[in-house]
């Protein structure tokens, strides 16, 4: 895949400080009432989106009758226009995950990547859930963002500096309770009320709901509370209402842990290249815990670079983080050794893209919510006893995990939920279930949970995928569109038997075939099975981190190095070497972006430029070299 999609998936993983309180409302005749604004966002090239402001009672009785005296909230909302010139009247309403995260603020950087083909038959809607983005109040916490940036680097024992966090976070709450909000209002029954308001306001008589991760619990949730003009449902990543999340979070890292090591040790190609790779990973911990290891990582969208240190605790979560992107896995057993060699440029690279989330997340709305209807109603909130070593200390010491949130939730004064919020949801309203295997922190096991209550529904488990299913990877992709046709048929389920995780291993014995594109005007030959990912970029798959660009010009060369190095946000600086192949002499340039490994090689044919670019990582760089990028460069010609 390209530099600029790898970085994209990465940078929204997990999941616009405009904090106001609550708003007062003249009457209750007030609300819910919606308001046409500009769009807060950078609008996607090519998309038609039309935004506004949904004004919503700030709490409600257990009927859903506004309470006037609580005041009103606000809501940011986005409507995309359809693709079709005759859509269907249903669009699709898109529940955004964490709790807390941030919709909105998102898609500029991969509403094309995630929710495009949805456009093809129904309007798309977005929305700021209450608390979140740009929604007013908001509950972001800047104090907390500015903490973890400045505090990369610092070497106190866990526990202190996971107290330290926690104080953090309470100073961000004390802020917010001064400036009026009321953390009680902020939890999946008002947010369901809020999500019929939206229907009625925008005068849709029915909609289709599509949830990731708690999305799905608030999909539920308004199963149950809001059924009317709930036509389907799409549940990826399935958060039951019932499930005990913060006493399972480990068991489900565990898990996710476990399938990686098997699938690599069962896989001839990844063993041979990471042979036991959990004994490997044991070592990396142990050895970083006994001696961190300092390094420097760079935000990808403001190019602000921080200090960092590696020990056991950043090396779980490393691993942790990356096993929800589907687009990384593969990479994993080769991150594993790479550290372990010593090299950290693929971790530096991970760690800095995962900087990006801070920006996504309104915490405090996040640990209203779960302090609300989670620690509220949890027996027990504690590590599973029998996950490794590694997996339990980490959820034992993260400040919104285990002992941090209960820590948290002591003071939050959020509420606590009825009883209801603890039992499952039982409905006939037609829903898809989709779960990725490798999903670290909403396993297959709960897809099955809530489909055991639902009376028609479609359950799929998806090989090789990590979290959010419905968006990585064409197979669920369509089976999701194909549910929306017809929620009332099951849909073809039968390319899940071809999908399996292509471990990245050192490249050796490459066969090629031959290639021409028209769009360029050039031809060669590529590794055989490759495929064309986006117009002159090729890989053996969307997952693969070894990829080739070959393309021409009608430029200079110097003209084409500058573009491309603005393109990568990078300075490629002067040429590093020559090679002539059969046809060409070609200029080459070696320079890295966000821990990959670059070779830039162009050439200038009467006034055209022909350049191939192959990226890979650092620990494969010689290997491509001399297997892929040397072949492909002796066969390049322009047509």
């Amino acid at each position: 895949m390209s530099l600029r999609r790898f970085i994209a998936y990465v940078v929204l993983v997990v999941v616009g400080f405009m904090v106001g309180s609550t708003l007062r409302a003249n009457s209750q005749t007030d609300v819910p009432s919606y308001q046409p604004a500009d769009c807060m966002f950078e609008i996607p090239e090519g998309r038609t989106v039309t935004c506004g402001y949904l004004t919503v009672p700030a709490a409600r009785d257990r009927e859903g009758n506004a309470l006037v005296d609580a005041g009103t909230m606000r809501l940011a909302v986005a409507v995309f226009e359809s693709d079709s010139d005759n859509p269907q009247p249903d669009p699709v309403v898109y529940l955004e995950g964490g709790p807390g995260g941030d919709a909105l603020e998102t898609i500029p950087l991969a509403f094309e990547q995630r929710f495009a083909p949805f456009l093809a038959d129904r309007d798309f809607i977005m929305f700021d859930q209450r608390g979140t983005g740009y929604s007013q109040p908001s509950l972001a916490c800047p104090e907390y963002t500015e903490w973890a940036l400045t505090t990369t680097a610092d070497e106190r024992p866990f526990e202190a500096l996971m107290a330290d966090s926690t104080r953090v976070i309470l100073e961000c709450r004390e802020r917010l309770a001064a400036e009026g909000v009321d953390f009680s209002n902020f939890n999946s029954r008002e947010s369901a009320q809020d999500l019929d308001d939206l229907r009625e306001a925008l005068g849709y008589e029915s909609w289709n709901l599509f949830g990731i991760s708690y999305g799905t619990r608030l999909a539920l949730t308004a199963m149950r509370d809001t059924p009317q003009g709930i036509r389907s449902v799409i549940l990826d990543s399935a958060y039951p209402l019932e499930a005990n999340l913060y006493a399972d979070t480990a068991s489900n890292a565990s898990r996710a842990f476990r399938i990686l090591f098997d699938e690599c040790a069962a896989d001839a190609a990844c063993n041979a290249a990471y042979p036991e790779l959990e004994a490997v990973f044991q070592r990396v911990y142990d050895r970083l815990n006994a001696e961190p290891v300092a390094q420097t990582i760079t935000n990808p969208l403001t190019g602000e670079s921080y200090d960092t240190v590696y020990n056991g605790f950043a090396m779980t979560g490393l691993l942790f983080q990356s096993l929800y992107v589907t687009q990384l896995i593969p990479a994993l057993p080769s991150l594993i050794y790479a550290i372990d060699a010593g090299d950290f440029a693929l971790a530096n690279a991970l760690n800095g893209a995962f900087l990006v989330d801070l920006e996504f997340i309104s915490l405090a709305q996040q640990v209203a919510v779960q302090c609300h209807e989670e620690v509220a109603l949890a027996d027990v909130i504690q590590a599973d006893r029998n996950a490794p070593a590694y997996v339990r200390e980490y959820f034992e010491l993260a400040p919104t995990l285990g002992s941090g949130v209960t820590a948290l939730c002591a003071v939050w004064e959020a509420g606590a939920a009825d009883a209801i919020e603890n039992e499952a949801v039982i409905s006939d309203i037609p829903a898809l279930i989709l779960a990725g295997q490798y999903d670290p922190i909403t396993p297959p096991a709960y897809g099955v949970q809530v489909s055991e209550s639902l009376e028609n529904d479609f359950y799929y488990e998806f090989p090789g995928i990590g979290h959010g299913a419905s968006i990585a990877g064409e197979c669920p992709t369509s089976i999701t569109l194909v549910f929306l046709d017809d929620p009332t048929t099951a849909p073809d389920e039968s390319c899940i038997a071809e999908m399996s995780v292509t471990f990245n291993v050192p490249v050796s014995d490459v066969a090629f075939e031959p290639f021409s594109s028209e769009t360029f005007g050039i031809s060669g030959v590529l590794p055989e099975g490759w495929s064309e990912l986006a117009p002159g970029v090729y890989a053996e798959s969307a997952t693969a981190t070894t990829a080739l660009i070959i393309q021409a010009a009608p430029a200079s060369v110097d003209e084409l190095v500058s573009l491309l190095g603005t393109q990568l946000g990078v300075e490629i600086g002067d040429s590093t070497g020559a090679y002539d192949s059969a046809n060409y002499s070609y200029r080459l340039y070696e320079f890295d972006v966000q821990g990959l490994s670059l070779v830039l090689a162009v050439s200038d044919v009467n006034g055209t430029v022909v350049y191939a670019l192959v990226q890979t990582l650092p620990s494969d760089r010689d290997a491509a070299l001399e297997n892929i990028f040397t072949p492909v460069l002796d066969a390049l010609t322009l047509e």
